[in-house]
């Protein structure tokens, strides 16, 4: 669907001079910047044998003509775009230095820049709006691009860390010192001497902490807000007679994509198939669930219904039961049916029925799980004759802070998937809120489905003989160690058959995993025509190796796909669909960036008209497609199957009737990489590795 006026948030520019004078060191210098001989102009590099450039590794330069530098050489920006960018970036951060109110690095090297924003809230803290830069080379265009992104609103606390002697240092994390950025961890000795002129930018922690309102608004139009801000930076700091002099832009507006870079996934990659008997195709599942019933019913025995509470919270027990049966209980305590309510088997065609003598009462908010453990170890049920769901009424919400109270969700969890029990967790106070019945029910009516082995919904896709694995990552702030996870499709329907954990150096380990899929695969299917993999960031030699080894030894001649999916959505590169008031492009919508590179939109405006302003504005996600065969990556028509495939995947989020921006193949790894340090030994039991009891 090309009947968009996409404009990306990229301005094309040429070199204000294309030749300049520059010196260069060999020896280390301090504040010099440090160059790798592949990133120094080629009038450098043109003047090493291909032997001494093995032994030359880098120079240093501070951007300026040293006549005591050891090269001083005039240089062709245009044919060093590597070291150009280096060069420009030096410019831009000069520049405004004598602009902004700070100038620093983000995590990514780009270039940030601070400006104090005109209204301030609160005494306590400086507020900035944040603008972040980033030179590159012939992503959109065939010649440097300057990228400009907003980041928001950061806080600076107006009080030093001198002044703040009950806040222990391990809450902070990047703090200013006389304008320059630092990790606590990292400060410099001179700063930790000075506390009183160190100053913590607001975290989380010190959100928490001083009881401060998040910046950034979740909810309503990020575009707008985006397209707006960008557009007001542009105005004030990038179309002035003094930046003119840094870079040369080409226009004073953002670029508009070319129609070569814009693509689209197929039509039929929105639709989802419903309904246990007549199939009907759907573009959500939000309103159709209920009238079509899900793709198809668990397999396995009758489901039954534990409940799991505190003995004080009968009411809320008593209550949920009223929904899921559709009871609605008289004056005089008697019940009737409820005309005006939805049943758990009017959605997803489960009837509630609760096995009342194996419910737990527990008297421990902070450790249910002994009470559980105690109960399930005297009173085993029949996991044989029933498919076993247990409801735990949550005291405390998913987002708690309590660290402690935190972990009682995961090791109930735990502790029932230790019993073949998979479980769904409510917060108790959500049960009597007008919110229940509009937004929550029909997302754990799903995920019940899901869990008991049910299909929500399928994909409308034509099965290929190939296996897809997603790999997803989580780093337990608690235990401070980053896990992996991984799932496991046989199918590209979106039905998944295995997940795995491991500790994120167990790279053996995973590929051991992968390859046994593969046999199982092989075992039960006539032929595999290709390996998917979905990764939550760029893989390795040491990462794929051992997986290419092991398909020789297989004599398995297949290419192996590895799709890197950034996790978090993209707000560096951005585009606006100026056709359309609200500005965010058709779900589907594809940009190409660079080589391999794609910006993928994944939403739920499926036509240029149809959208719920309720299922709100998700940013694209980067994509990054690499081959054992890298000529594969240049033929369109794989390359798009695989962008299809990672948005149908998107779609196959069981936990919430909306749809996700992020495939399942990277967030359910997530999900149980983020629980697996709850499990003794770092290992899920078995029967939590063929059920969804994560969602």
């Amino acid at each position: 669907m090309h009947g968009q006026d996409l404009k990306i948030n990229i301005i094309p520019f040429s070199p204000v001079q294309q030749y300049v004078d520059l010196s260069f060191f060999k020896e280390k210098r301090a504040d010099a910047l440090p160059l790798h001989l592949s990133e120094c102009p080629l009038e450098i590099a043109e003047t090493y044998s291909t032997e001494e450039r093995k032994k030359t590794h880098y120079f240093y330069t501070f951007f300026s003509d040293d006549a005591d530098a050891d090269l001083n050489i005039q240089i062709d920006l245009s044919k060093s775009p590597r070291f150009a960018k280096h060069y420009f970036s030096h410019l831009i951060r000069k520049h405004f230095r004598q602009k902004a109110a700070l100038v620093s690095n983000n995590f990514i090297r780009d270039i940030e820049v601070w400006f104090e924003s005109p209204n301030q809230p609160s005494k306590l803290f400086t507020t900035y709006q944040v603008f972040s830069l980033r030179v590159q080379y012939a992503e959109i265009s065939e010649g440097f691009e300057l990228v400009i992104y907003d980041n928001g609103i950061t806080r600076l606390l107006n009080k030093s860390i001198n002044d703040l002697p009950d806040i222990d240092l391990d809450t902070f994390t990047v703090v200013v010192f006389r304008k320059n950025f630092y990790h606590i961890k990292n400060l410099s000795d001179e700063g930790k001497s000075n506390y009183q002129e160190v100053f913590p930018i607001v975290n989380k922690s010190l959100e928490t902490h001083f009881g401060f309102k998040p910046t950034n608004n979740p909810y309503g139009n990020k575009y707008d807000r985006k397209w707006k801000s960008l557009n007001t930076f542009l105005s004030d700091h990038i179309n002035t007679t003094d930046f003119k002099t840094v870079l040369n832009l080409s226009n004073t507006d953002f670029m508009r994509v070319p129609s070569s870079k814009i693509h689209t996934t197929k039509k039929s990659s929105s639709l989802l198939q419903l309904g246990t008997e007549e199939k009907h195709k759907v573009y959500t599942p939000k309103e159709n669930l209920q009238e079509f019933g899900p793709y198809s019913l668990p397999k396995k025995n009758q489901v039954k219904f534990i409940m799991i509470l505190h003995e004080n919270d009968r009411d809320y027990a008593n209550r949920l039961v009223q929904i899921m049966k559709k009871r609605y209980q008289r004056p005089d305590g008697s019940f009737m049916e409820d005309k005006f309510g939805v049943s758990l088997y009017d959605i997803i065609r489960i009837r509630f029925e609760l096995d009342r003598e194996n419910s737990i009462l527990f008297t421990d908010e902070m450790n249910p799980f002994d009470a559980i453990q105690e109960y399930l170890d005297n009173h085993p049920i029949d996991n044989e004759k029933f498919n076993y769901v247990a409801i735990y009424l949550s005291p405390f919400s998913k987002n708690e802070t309590d660290k402690e109270k935190r972990a009682v969700y995961y090791k109930v969890k735990k502790t029932l998937i230790e019993h073949d029990i998979t479980s769904q967790a409510i917060y108790k106070e959500h049960i009597f809120s007008p919110d229940f019945k509009k937004f929550y029910y029909i997302n754990i009516a799903a995920a019940i489905l899901a869990k008991t082995g049910g299909v929500p919904w399928k994909l409308e896709a034509t099965e290929r003989d190939e296996l897809v694995v997603g790999v997803g990552a989580f780093k337990s702030k608690e235990f401070g160690v980053p896990y992996i996870g991984s799932a496991f499709s046989f199918s590209n329907t979106g039905k998944f058959n295995r997940f795995e954990c491991f500790q994120k150096d167990q790279t053996k380990e995973l590929a051991g995993s992968i390859l046994r899929a593969v046999k199982d695969y092989v075992n039960v299917n006539t032929g595999i025509r290709r390996l998917v993999i979905h990764f939550y960031k760029d893989m390795s030699r040491e990462e794929v190796e051992p997986i290419e080894n092991g398909l020789k030894e297989l004599e398995l001649n297949i290419p192996v796909f590895i799709v890197t999916i950034n996790k978090t959505e993209s707000s560096d590169i951005v585009a606006f669909d100026l056709d359309w008031k609200d500005l965010m492009p058709v779900s589907g919508t594809f940009i190409k960036l660079g080589y391999n590179r794609f910006l993928l939109f994944n939403n739920t405006r499926y036509s240029a008209s149809e959208f719920n302003f309720n299922d709100g504005f998700s940013f694209p996600v980067k994509l990054k497609i690499n081959c054992s065969n890298p000529e594969l990556v240049d033929d369109y028509k794989t390359v798009k199957e695989l962008i299809d495939q990672v948005y149908q995947f998107s779609r196959m989020y069981w936990k919430s009737v909306r749809q996700q921006n992020l495939p399942v193949t990277i967030k359910y790894p997530e999900m149980v990489a983020e629980m697996l340090p709850y499990f003794e030994g770092n290992e899920i039991p078995d029967y939590g590795k063929d059920n969804l009891w994560f969602l």
